[in-house]
């Protein structure tokens, strides 16, 4: 509860304020008649399976068992030699899961996330069974595996714990014949995710992060040993994936943003092979000669290896995904692997391989930003799955691309479009006028090895396009770069605000105004106590100032308005400061917000955008869209039983996303 004495000495300075400079602001003024549109739902839609396994069930049929992402998701049940979907199992509560597991008997286990829940589906039951959370604060379980006994093990990240700093991961089991949970506790207070497991007879292995490390935990009396990372390795965030393969355990390490594989032999306690760069497998196969299948980056392409018993490794030429399973059916044994919607099979005897697509029904993805195009139009990207989803009002028409990954904003830059795409902090160029293919969109440049993210910050600067960011899992150091189009040049500058990523920009006369959060990338605490809202001159390149905003962790919108003023926006509070000096000058709750249950990880709450025409300053401010005089009483307007985000003003309409549909109101010039 770090925030609370702060916010009791912030409410009684606020109270001076508001009441000494804008004493019409205690509540809202009636809103001007306004009529709220709706154009419809946004079609944002893609098929988004990151967990998958195949095996053979107890009647010895092949199957692939893949979890959809949706609201909510469901299980698919997959011949992967046909690529026929047999059924389908609504996962009630999932967002989507990343954990696929086939037990000995048959039953198939989801470790999903959203709401952190465990599943699993009986054999040739007609409907999944939810066996909820591990803990109250889970929203993450990540990989998913099974003992001799039908028993699985699983490991958290507790995003629902409140407070300022996240906590340990646990690493806990799950008995279906008691219906009862087994936790194994934290792993260490640095370890905020337990990221993947494995079991291996009377042991289960747990992987963590933002720390890598790897745990063996006796399953009969939960006594702990930390296996030392090989060639002791420091360089790494995640010990990302497990996969078992006989006693062999095959390890994917995270480690700045490099891929590496290792096997470990768990019966003598030893490393026996690797490094494996581009390594990235979830799941490895093994046939019945004890051979184990694996996937490695080969020109980009996931490639299939064939990994021996003596420590041979052989590339097989076949492209294969990193979901890979070893089914037998006709008396033949086959390679599956599955990424996302697509399949692929390798028959060990003939060679013949085949790329399947199952015809998995699409979900609908989340926003998650929105702007106004070159052209007018109003654009859309999709949260984990991406997409690009675009509104013609002249038209009252929809489109939607599939082919943008997550793009964390967009943003004009004269009669371009630009994406800030996560993973990676990659910046594309978009032309929304054609379709995405054929380089388009056209990447410009990428954050990656700075250690950079999520490029949440992003304006136009005078023509050069401006971005801030949030780096990688378990980092503090944030950026911000130039770009100027017509040159290609790209200038970062690191760390700008000490230990605070940078989540919104905006730019006038030759000063980009900006906001930040205490929160770097997941899995790190804060080492500051408040956001800051700062001024960055273009021409020297050099902070101007930088002001505390006290008892808030994010400033997530920023706009400049008249009266030489930049406002901004902390998750409900709208906030307004010199632009010369940075000295605040009034604030008002929209929507309170507790602070003292805050631990990162929701960079995006709030958005600002300023009408120079009709000089009102415009917001989606706590989920309330709301119009403020910036000057004079500074009355505030809110547009009733309106609730969403991703603000976007065109002349006197505003937009709006709510939910998943568009929604805007058209204000008149004046009252």
């Amino acid at each position: 509860m770090r925030y609370r004495s702060t916010l009791i000495a912030l409410a009684t300075a606020t109270t001076m304020v508001s009441t000494l400079l804008t004493p019409a602001t205690a509540s809202a003024a009636p809103t001007p008649p306004v009529t709220v549109e709706d154009h419809g739902v946004i079609p944002l839609t893609a098929v988004t399976a990151a967990g998958a396994a195949s095996g053979n069930m107890p009647d010895g049929s092949a199957r692939t068992w893949t979890v959809v992402s949706g609201e909510p998701a469901y299980l698919a049940e997959i011949d992967p030699l046909t690529g026929n979907v047999i059924a389908t199992y609504p996962l009630d509560g999932a967002g989507g899961a990343w954990g696929v597991e086939i037990a000995a008997d048959g039953t198939v286990w989801v470790a999903s996330y959203g709401n952190g829940n465990l599943y699993y589906l009986p054999y040739q039951a007609a409907a999944a069974v939810k066996a909820g959370q591990a803990t109250p604060d889970t929203s993450f379980l990540w990989q998913v595996d099974t003992d001799a006994n039908g028993v699985a093990y699983t490991g958290t990240f507790e995003g629902f714990a409140g407070g300022s700093t996240l906590p340990g991961a646990h690493v806990v089991a799950y008995d279906k014949s008691t219906g009862r949970w087994r936790d194994y506790g934290i792993l260490g207070d640095q370890y905020t995710y337990v990221r993947s497991t494995a079991v291996v007879g009377d042991k289960v292995y747990a992987g963590t992060g933002t720390q890598a490390a790897l745990f063996e935990i006796d399953i009969a009396s939960g006594d702990k040993r930390q296996i030392p990372l090989p060639d002791g390795r420091a360089d790494c965030q995640f010990t990302y994936e497990l996969a078992t393969s006989g006693t062999d355990l095959f390890v994917r390490f995270e480690c700045t943003k490099k891929n590496i594989g290792y096997v470990y032999d768990t019966v003598t306690g030893s490393w026996k092979a690797g490094p494996w760069n581009d390594y990235l497998m979830q799941r490895v196969g093994r046939d019945s000669a004890g051979n184990t299948y694996i996937a490695l980056l080969d020109g980009g392409v996931p490639v299939l290896h064939r990994y021996a018993p003596d420590g041979t490794l052989t590339n097989l030429g076949v492209k294969m995904g990193t979901k890979v399973g070893v089914v037998t059916s006709g008396g033949a044994e086959y390679v599956v692997g599955a990424y996302g919607k697509v399949l692929q099979y390798y028959n060990l005897t003939t060679g013949d391989h085949a790329e399947l697509a199952p015809a998995l029904q699409g979900t609908p993805v989340a926003p998650r930003s929105a702007t106004l195009g070159p052209t007018g139009q109003v654009h859309v990207g999709g949260y984990f799955s991406g997409g690009f989803a675009s509104y013609s009002p002249g038209q009252d028409t929809w489109t939607f691309d599939p082919r943008l990954g997550q793009a964390e904003n967009l943003v004009t830059v004269g009669d371009r479009l630009y994406a800030g795409v996560y993973p990676g902090a990659k910046i594309f160029e978009v032309d929304p006028t054609r379709p995405l293919t054929n380089g388009n969109p056209a990447q410009v440049f990428d954050l990656t090895a700075s250690g950079q993210d999520r490029p949440f910050a992003m304006a136009d600067a005078g023509g050069l396009l401006a971005v801030g960011t949030v780096p990688g899992y378990g980092q503090l150091q944030s950026s911000l770069t130039i770009y100027d189009p017509a040159t290609g040049k790209v200038d970062t500058y690191f760390d700008l605000i000490k230990d605070q990523s940078i989540l919104t920009l905006t730019y006038a006369d030759g000063i980009l105004y900006g906001g930040t959060s205490i929160y770097g990338g997941n899995g790190i605490a804060p080492t500051q106590q408040n956001a800051r809202v700062f001024a960055f001159s273009m021409a020297t390149r050099e902070l101007l100032w930088s002001q505390e905003v006290v008892g808030h962790a994010q400033v997530t919108a920023a706009a400049v308005t008249s009266g030489s003023q930049v406002w901004a926006a902390t998750n409900g509070t709208l906030f307004a400061f010199e632009r010369n000096t940075g000295r605040q000058t009034y604030s008002k709750t929209v929507r309170p917000f507790d602070w003292d249950n805050f631990s990162g990880g929701t960079w995006q709450a709030d958005t600002l955008s300023y009408n120079a025409v009709d000089g009102y300053l415009y917001g989606s401010v706590g989920d309330t869209v709301v119009r403020i005089k910036p000057v004079g009483q500074r009355e505030l307007f809110v547009v009733p039983s309106a609730k969403g985000n991703w603000l976007v003003l065109d002349g006197q309409r505003t937009y709006w996303v709510d939910g998943q549909r568009l929604k805007s109101v058209r204000w008149p010039v004046s009252n």
